[in-house]
């Protein structure tokens, strides 16, 4: 009777501590879109198929790169996330690490995903994507800033962008065409996607 009695008292004491372990839930990073272009902020796992030792949790830093074990900084920022999973198996394949890696990305965070807008807009600043948004046109960012000033140069707004080697790019858009074109034989030659990260400048008219 007596060994039954701290039987249960030990199992009692012990309880709160099997519980604690049960309810414990690892976290696992969702499955991420390979179309998601990668941003400077980003956090990521990084595994190699078979290669535990190889697997990386790593933030992109500001120059668009993350550290990954033997083969060092590689630069992902810009690119896709299959992109980037190509970029990766390459780098361990070339430097003869690795004779056919496979190599997976998932998203562990993601950076606050922001474009800046300036210029002739009517609410210039920072502008925030919606959740679960990795892309919009153009149009749609300029409107729900306001939209244009009247002495907005629509036809030559300046999109700044970072590529995936470092270098930044600008392309200048033609929206005005873009919201008054009544053709419609190309719908796809009037749609501009803006990614985060993106600057986006509207110069004045000169009267």
């Amino acid at each position: 009777m007596r060994f039954r009695i701290l039987f249960l008292l030990s199992l009692a004491v012990a309880a709160p501590a099997l519980f604690a372990q049960t309810d414990a839930v690892p976290v696992v990073p969702a499955i991420t879109d390979p179309t998601y272009r990668l941003s400077l902020g980003d956090r990521v796992a990084v595994t190699i198929f078979g290669e535990p030792d190889l697997s990386a949790q790593q933030m992109i830093d500001r120059r668009g790169l993350i550290r990954l074990p033997l083969v060092g900084e590689v630069s992902v920022a810009g690119r896709t996330v299959r992109e980037a999973e190509k970029l990766i198996e390459a780098t361990y394949h070339d430097g003869e690490i690795l004779k056919s890696p496979q190599a997976t990305i998932a998203m562990v965070g993601y950076s606050p995903r922001e474009v800046t807008l300036l210029g002739a807009v009517r609410a210039p600043g920072t502008f925030q994507f919606p959740p679960d948004t990795t892309s919009m046109d153009i149009r749609d960012v300029i409107a729900r800033q306001g939209g244009f000033t009247p002495v907005a140069k629509g036809d030559a707004v300046a999109v700044t962008r970072r590529q995936p080697d470092g270098r930044e790019v600008t392309t200048v858009v033609d929206v005005d065409r873009m919201m008054f074109s009544r053709s419609r034989k190309r719908e796809n030659d009037n749609v501009f996607l803006i990614h985060p990260g993106d600057r986006i400048y509207v110069p004045e008219r000169l009267f």
